[in-house]
């Protein structure tokens, strides 16, 4: 009797055992899993952020490191005085007698900590002032940020966004724009011209075009997605989905709804495996891009 119960005691505890030790592997390889896609999802604010330093390097008149963007803004001082360039050049296109496209031109006197340090009241002012400014100006209130969000890094992805925002407008009133809005300028045109179904000479693929190209397809088959070359520059995804390619610098890129992604994370969002599963389910782990999730099993094809 006593040789049966340590034996069923020893089986219960193999299985007490064997259950609490799968389901802690299981939470590791999430946690895991999820870490990775985080990280993916912030190396892959990368691109915006050097095209953003490039712009406000040159639109401040300071250098800007890319990868240190927020620590040269989260005093507020910078984006206040980008607010007052961009303020004061709306207001000369009005005085010239052009219109300005945003909803109105706000009467607005940008007035700033010239001497606040980070992480202080002082740089929670500045931003705030920031913001307001932005609101009344016309920045999409789904790029807006709280202060916290530049002060303490809190919302790296909204600040890039809303800057990104920000420098739109600036376009409209004669600044020159970073080179993300220039093709988004590109891409917008195309479509005007398709729709007006301007026909073209087909020309020969340029050495870029074909870079693209190379890339989709292996991205393609690397995430198993069904991707159809259109024209140059312009694919569907899964037959369903029109997406612009574009190159910018060493990296190429994909507008997805009002913002733009690498096309790898794009891509890999579509990824029958687990970690596309784990993108698609935990939303709220990383912050969500523009587009969606599709089902996706196919590879790269050109219908050209």
């Amino acid at each position: 009797m006593s040789t049966q119960t340590a034996n069923e005691n020893g089986e219960m505890s193999k299985k007490n055992e064997k259950e609490n030790i799968e389901p802690n592997d299981e939470n590791d390889e999430l946690e895991a899993a999820e870490k990775n896609a985080c990280d993916r999802f912030y190396n892959d604010l990368d691109p915006l952020k050097e095209d953003l330093a490039e712009w406000l390097s040159r639109v401040l008149e300071v250098d800007i490191k890319p990868d240190k963007l927020l620590s040269y803004l989260d005093d507020g001082i910078l984006p206040c005085k980008l607010a007052q360039i961009v303020q004061k050049a709306a207001e000369v296109l009005v005085k010239t007698g052009k219109k300005f496209k945003g909803p109105n031109l706000p009467v607005f006197s940008m007035k700033y900590h010239k001497n606040a340090k980070p992480q202080t009241f002082f740089a929670r002012d500045n931003t705030a002032h920031f913001l307001k400014w932005c609101k009344e100006i016309g920045v999409q209130d789904s790029v807006m940020f709280e202060s916290d969000g530049l002060v303490l890094h809190k919302q790296p992805r909204e600040v890039v966004l809303c800057l990104l925002d920000v420098a739109r407008i600036a376009a409209g009133v004669g600044i020159e724009p970073p080179n993300l809005i220039k093709l988004e300028k590109e891409i917008d045109q195309e479509i005007a011209e398709d729709e007006k179904k301007i026909v073209k000479p087909k020309e020969k693929k340029s050495p870029k075009a074909l870079s693209v190209e190379s890339e989709v397809a292996r991205l393609a088959a690397k995430y198993n997605v069904s991707i159809q070359r259109i024209k140059e520059g312009r694919y569907v995804v899964e037959g369903k989905i029109n997406i612009f390619v574009r190159i910018l610098r060493n990296h190429v890129m994909v507008r997805v709804g009002g913002g733009w992604d690498t096309l790898e994370h794009f891509i890999s969002r579509h990824d029958p495996n687990k970690i596309g599963k784990i993108l698609t389910s935990t939303a709220g782990t990383c912050p969500s891009h523009h587009h969606g999730d599709l089902q996706s099993k196919g590879a790269a094809h050109s219908s050209t």
